[in-house]
Protein backbone atom coordinates (compact mmCIF):
# COMPACT_ATOMS: atom_id res chain seq x y z
CA UNK A 1 0.00 0.00 0.00
CA UNK A 2 2.87 2.32 0.77
CA UNK A 3 4.45 1.74 -2.62
CA UNK A 4 1.13 2.54 -4.31
CA UNK A 5 1.00 5.96 -2.68
CA UNK A 6 4.65 6.52 -3.51
CA UNK A 7 4.00 5.68 -7.16
CA UNK A 8 0.88 7.85 -7.13
CA UNK A 9 2.81 10.79 -5.67
CA UNK A 10 5.65 10.50 -8.19
CA UNK A 11 3.16 9.94 -10.99
CA UNK A 12 1.36 13.18 -10.19
CA UNK A 13 4.67 15.06 -9.94
CA UNK A 14 6.00 13.66 -13.23
CA UNK A 15 2.72 14.13 -15.07
CA UNK A 16 2.54 17.75 -13.87
CA UNK A 17 6.07 18.25 -15.09
CA UNK A 18 5.34 16.54 -18.41
CA UNK A 19 2.27 18.73 -19.05
CA UNK A 20 4.39 21.79 -18.28
CA UNK A 21 7.17 20.58 -20.62
CA UNK A 22 4.61 19.83 -23.34
CA UNK A 23 3.21 23.33 -23.06
CA UNK A 24 6.63 24.96 -23.33
CA UNK A 25 8.02 22.73 -26.10
CA UNK A 26 4.92 22.38 -28.25
CA UNK A 27 3.99 26.05 -27.97
CA UNK A 28 7.50 26.95 -29.04
CA UNK A 29 7.41 24.78 -32.17
CA UNK A 30 3.72 24.48 -33.10
CA UNK A 31 1.85 27.04 -30.96
CA UNK A 32 -0.99 24.54 -30.62
CA UNK A 33 -0.87 23.15 -27.05
CA UNK A 34 -2.81 25.26 -24.58
CA UNK A 35 -3.12 24.42 -20.91
CA UNK A 36 -5.53 26.96 -19.47
CA UNK A 37 -5.64 26.62 -15.76
CA UNK A 38 -4.05 27.26 -12.42
CA UNK A 39 -1.45 25.18 -10.65
CA UNK A 40 -4.21 23.44 -8.72
CA UNK A 41 -5.94 22.48 -11.98
CA UNK A 42 -2.59 21.25 -13.31
CA UNK A 43 -2.19 19.00 -10.28
CA UNK A 44 -5.80 17.76 -10.59
CA UNK A 45 -5.27 17.05 -14.30
CA UNK A 46 -2.00 15.24 -13.51
CA UNK A 47 -3.81 13.23 -10.82
CA UNK A 48 -6.50 12.20 -13.31
CA UNK A 49 -3.82 11.29 -15.86
CA UNK A 50 -1.94 9.24 -13.26
CA UNK A 51 -5.07 7.37 -12.17
CA UNK A 52 -5.91 6.63 -15.80
CA UNK A 53 -2.36 5.39 -16.35
CA UNK A 54 -2.64 3.08 -13.34
CA UNK A 55 -6.13 1.74 -14.02
CA UNK A 56 -7.00 1.97 -17.72
CA UNK A 57 -3.60 1.64 -19.40
CA UNK A 58 -2.91 -1.96 -18.25
CA UNK A 59 -6.36 -3.01 -19.49
CA UNK A 60 -5.81 -1.36 -22.87
CA UNK A 61 -2.35 -2.91 -23.16
CA UNK A 62 -3.81 -6.34 -22.47
CA UNK A 63 -6.63 -5.89 -24.97
CA UNK A 64 -4.34 -4.56 -27.71
CA UNK A 65 -1.40 -6.86 -26.95
CA UNK A 66 -1.36 -8.52 -30.41
CA UNK A 67 -1.38 -5.12 -32.14
CA UNK A 68 1.40 -3.91 -29.84
CA UNK A 69 3.46 -6.96 -30.80
CA UNK A 70 2.78 -6.50 -34.52
CA UNK A 71 3.79 -2.83 -34.43
CA UNK A 72 6.81 -3.56 -32.22
CA UNK A 73 5.48 -1.37 -29.43
CA UNK A 74 4.54 1.68 -31.49
CA UNK A 75 0.85 1.17 -30.74
CA UNK A 76 1.57 2.15 -27.13
CA UNK A 77 1.74 5.73 -28.41
CA UNK A 78 -1.88 5.37 -29.50
CA UNK A 79 -2.77 3.97 -26.09
CA UNK A 80 -1.09 6.95 -24.44
CA UNK A 81 -3.01 9.21 -26.82
CA UNK A 82 -6.27 7.57 -25.74
CA UNK A 83 -5.36 8.10 -22.08
CA UNK A 84 -4.47 11.76 -22.71
CA UNK A 85 -7.68 12.40 -24.66
CA UNK A 86 -9.71 10.76 -21.90
CA UNK A 87 -8.11 13.00 -19.29
CA UNK A 88 -8.76 16.03 -21.50
CA UNK A 89 -12.38 14.89 -21.89
CA UNK A 90 -12.79 14.70 -18.11
CA UNK A 91 -11.49 18.28 -17.72
CA UNK A 92 -12.73 19.87 -20.97
CA UNK A 93 -11.76 23.53 -20.59
CA UNK A 94 -8.29 22.95 -19.18
CA UNK A 95 -6.40 21.31 -22.05
CA UNK A 96 -6.94 22.59 -25.58
CA UNK A 97 -5.12 20.90 -28.47
CA UNK A 98 -6.23 21.55 -32.04
CA UNK A 99 -4.18 19.28 -34.32
CA UNK A 100 -3.60 15.55 -34.46
CA UNK A 101 0.17 16.04 -34.73
CA UNK A 102 0.18 17.95 -31.46
CA UNK A 103 -1.86 15.20 -29.77
CA UNK A 104 0.68 12.60 -30.95
CA UNK A 105 3.69 14.68 -29.92
CA UNK A 106 2.16 15.43 -26.53
CA UNK A 107 1.45 11.75 -25.91
CA UNK A 108 5.01 10.92 -26.96
CA UNK A 109 6.54 13.49 -24.59
CA UNK A 110 4.31 12.37 -21.74
CA UNK A 111 5.09 8.69 -22.34
CA UNK A 112 8.84 9.38 -22.40
CA UNK A 113 8.63 11.29 -19.14
CA UNK A 114 6.34 8.62 -17.65
CA UNK A 115 8.97 6.00 -18.40
CA UNK A 116 11.04 7.66 -15.69
CA UNK A 117 8.30 6.69 -13.25
CA UNK A 118 9.06 3.04 -13.94
CA UNK A 119 12.74 3.70 -13.24
CA UNK A 120 11.97 5.14 -9.80
CA UNK A 121 10.46 2.02 -8.30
Amino acid sequence: MRTFFKRLFWGVILNSLSIFVCQKVLNYFLNDFFFRGTIIELIIFAFILTILNFLIKPILRLVFLPIIWLTLGLFTLIINLIILKTAAFLMPDVLIINSTLTWLLASMIISILNSFLHLIH
